[in-house]
């Protein structure tokens, strides 16, 4: 972990003096970018050091992605991209990343906004939705995940009468069997929410900004936004180890000014990679307090999956795994009651 400023590198090789291949710019950051460039908001302490970091004419093996950025800032859960949001962000950072630090040191100095010197930005036209990445087959499982972790939280008077044990047993059960997909991250915060001390407990409810409502779209808006943050805390592993569909492993690192990605990270760790020949299969470690009168052994009990298990987990076609996600989130979303749907054109279904 690195800091600078508000900002901070986080990732495997965020504290090496190597440079990494590819910087992934959080939600955050190209916000900060954008309001920077279009003068909207004042400028966050560090934004100038973090661009002068990698600079354009320091970085020709560094690549900055914001494409993730991009896409949770203008993918409307039950609709699909907003592409007049999107214009503007995508084109800041297209603008602010291939910077030199000269360029960047005159526009930090300026008293007026770099678009105020921009010709070109009143022509840039809209971009075509159809040429853009759907977002959903990242972050799915997450949101499900999280939304039936929300749901069995209300259930409060039947967690109180079977107790924490048998909540975990509820998640675990329906991640496995029905969503089909079991995540590291999200089962820490199930843990946590469910079974954990007071701080463990504190600490991730917090990620949610938890009112007490039992309104099942205001549930899935603080799940589907709390799964983008498991996704970009997950992207510095994931690509640096080659564990996302058709990428090449590249040493990469988050840049980010939220704080969930740091709690995160200090909640899960990747202990061992298995690497059968076809497909690689991280196994990870999870971070746990629980609050006295809940046994230990019997939760790690409840979540261990065998290895065998595992592997064969791992080795299902990514189509069939997200189709099984899909359809599962979309039961559960009716079920619940919720007017918006993520699958609202029928995706995976």
């Amino acid at each position: 972990m690195r800091q600078i400023g508000e900002y901070t590198l986080l990732g495997t090789h965020a504290d090496s003096d190597v440079a990494p291949t590819l910087i992934v710019m959080d939600t955050n950051v190209l916000i900060d970018i954008h309001d920077f460039y279009f003068g909207t908001r004042r400028r966050r302490d560090g934004l100038e050091d973090l661009l002068t970091l990698f600079p354009y004419t320091r970085r020709p093996s560094v690549d900055i992605n914001y494409g993730w950025a991009v896409g949770e800032a203008s993918w409307v859960r039950g609709r699909g991209y907003d592409v007049t949001r999107r214009r503007p962000l995508a084109y800041a950072a297209e603008q602010v990343i291939h910077w030199t630090k000269e360029e960047i040191g005159r526009a930090f100095a300026s008293r007026h906004p770099p678009v105020s010197r921009d010709r070109v930005w009143p022509r840039v036209s809209l971009a075509r939705e159809a040429d853009m990445p759907d977002p959903r087959l990242f972050v799915m499982p997450a949101y499900g995940a999280l939304l039936y972790l929300l749901d069995l939280r209300g259930q409060t008077a039947r967690r109180r009468s079977k107790g924490p044990l048998w909540a975990i047993e509820q998640y675990a059960t329906w991640t496995t069997d029905v969503l089909g997909v079991r995540i590291s991250a999200v089962t820490a915060i199930a843990v946590a929410l469910l079974a954990g001390d007071d701080r463990s407990r504190t600490e991730v409810e917090g990620f949610f900004a938890l009112s007490g409502s039992r309104d099942p779209d205001e549930l899935a808006a603080k799940a589907w936004n709390v799964a983008w943050d498991i996704m970009f805390t997950q992207l510095p592993e994931g690509m640096s180890y080659g564990l996302l569909p058709t990428k090449a492993p590249q040493q990469t690192v988050l840049a980010t000014r939220n704080s969930d990605p740091r709690v995160l990270r200090r909640m899960i760790d990747m202990v061992a990679m298995i690497d059968t020949g076809e497909t690689q299969i991280p196994f990870t470690r999870i971070d746990h307090d629980v609050k006295a009168g809940v046994d230990d052994e019997e939760v790690a009990r409840i979540l261990s999956l065998d290895p065998g298990t595992a592997l064969s987990r791992f080795a299902r076609p990514p189509e069939e795994v997200a189709r099984q996600a899909a359809r599962a989130v979309q039961e559960l979303e009716v079920r619940l009651g919720c007017t918006v749907l993520t699958s609202h054109d029928g995706w995976n279904l």
